[in-house]
């Protein structure tokens, strides 16, 4: 199906491996991300040289350096930092250049290391502390955020698909193959494609320890099928390990369960003791 597209702008499919911790993973990955390389050149007429690509990986540990700064006033508690002020900086640094995220990131850490000299902070201090993973959450999806808002409680993690964890890790820096280093940065991520994606659950782990939030909440998008088997997973290492309360959300981007919602989450963060 991928090639309907392609008789009305060019287009270039990439195979993405499913089993990253395999040797034949990185290296047939890198193949791709060279091949996507010349389909680029040809397409744009240009020339893309080694050090440009080496340059851009430097510049985007940059950014994420700096987007982790921010994520530790997340960390406090009480937190300065709401989830609509970290939900538009992790989608805006999805697309954006570093050079075009600077700017905006200093004025961030500014702003946020003077709310906290001035007392400043989300939501009341004894606010339950949640953790978001799952799918992608963004446009009438953020109903979840707001909800839990609504309940009394502060996202304190945005983990989901389309959150912090893109930024929680840097490139290799200098290698003999920026390709292959932007291959095992990207087989890295604990996409809910890839098996047997223990990575996420220790990726959970560090979150946790970090963020030390009350409540995890798992939100699954109606199809997004993987997601939805592997909070199996997550449930059973959230309340096991972690003896954490746990909740599965899943939704759609209509309006329609959001008075269901309300009721679970309400719910889950009664069972939060009182600090």
């Amino acid at each position: 199906m991928f090639e309907l597209i392609s008789d009305i702008k060019p287009m270039y499919v990439m195979d993405l491996p499913q089993l990253p911790d395999e040797k034949e993973a990185l290296d047939n990955w890198t193949v791709m991300i060279k091949k996507l390389k010349i389909f680029l050149e040809t397409t744009f007429n240009r020339v893309i040289e080694d050090k440009d690509v080496e340059k851009e990986i430097k510049e985007t540990n940059i950014k994420n350096k700096l987007m982790n700064k921010i994520f530790d006033f997340a960390a406090l508690t009480p937190t300065p930092v709401s989830w609509l002020e970290l939900y538009d900086l992790t989608y805006l640094g999805q697309a954006s250049t570093t050079q075009d995220m600077l700017g905006i990131l200093n004025d961030c850490v500014v702003k946020l290391e003077k709310r906290v000299a001035d007392g400043v902070y989300h939501g009341e201090k004894d606010s339950p502390r949640v953790l978001v993973t799952g799918c992608p959450v963004g446009g009438d999806a953020t109903k979840v955020f707001k909800i839990i808002e609504e309940a009394g409680g502060v996202v304190v993690v945005l983990d989901s698909c389309t959150g912090m964890k893109a930024y929680n890790s840097v490139i290799a820096e200098n290698t003999s193959d920026p390709y292959a280093a932007l291959s095992r940065r990207y087989l890295d991520l604990p996409c809910s494609c890839m098996t047997p994606n223990n990575r996420r659950l220790t990726e959970l782990d560090k979150m946790i320890e970090r963020f030390r939030p009350d409540v995890v909440i798992d939100v699954v998008l109606h199809a997004c099928h993987s997601y939805n088997v592997e909070s199996h997973k997550i449930k059973e290492h959230i309340t096991g390990k972690h003896k954490m309360p746990f909740l599965k959300i899943e939704t759609d981007y209509s309006q329609s369960d959001v008075e269901q919602i309300r009721t679970r989450v309400e719910a889950l963060l009664e069972t939060v003791p009182k600090k």
